[in-house]
């Protein structure tokens, strides 16, 4: 809850703005959820490998998965996943090679949507599959904005 000295803010209700498929109705996320397939983690279990060419792109459900990039001193925690988030989107779109490691950071699970996957949604409900994408698009966009306004704090943007 947020507080002000002059006002105590009611509980959010609404999803954080960067929640993949927040904004779109139950019934046309649980459509595009039903292309998906469950996977479950246990503590530090890699769900993808830096340097793998492997394209899925990931929904954590439950619990939370860290994203670590390669520094010169080491993996580097660059953001820790939760429910609602992606991960995975950028080998999705581009089929370069991954470039971080992700693993669970406790038990969680999350849906993976292959190419395959997205194919045969594509193909079924094209109108589903653009408001994926669209989201997606969306998701990545305020990430990319929320890292450049940081660079730009640091004065390195």
């Amino acid at each position: 809850m947020n507080n002000s000295a002059f006002f105590t803010y009611p509980e959010e209700t609404v999803q954080p703005p960067d929640t993949f498929l927040a904004g779109l109705p139950d019934d046309d996320v649980v459509a595009i959820l039903s292309y998906m397939q469950a996977r479950r983690y246990v503590h530090e279990e890699v769900a993808i490998q830096q340097g793998d060419a492997e394209r899925s792109l990931f929904v954590v459900t439950t619990g939370r998965f860290e994203v670590l990039v390669p520094t010169l001193q080491g993996p580097r925690r660059m953001r820790l996943a939760q429910a609602g988030d992606i991960f995975g989107e950028l080998a999705f779109f581009d089929g370069q090679a991954r470039s971080a490691e992700v693993r669970a950071f406790g038990a969680a699970e999350a849906l993976m949507l292959t190419l395959a996957d997205f194919e045969r949604l594509r193909v079924a409900r094209p109108d589903l599959a653009l408001l994926f994408v669209m989201d997606l698009g969306r998701v990545i966009s305020q990430r990319y904005r929320a890292y450049s306004a940081r660079l730009a704090a640091l004065g390195e943007g």
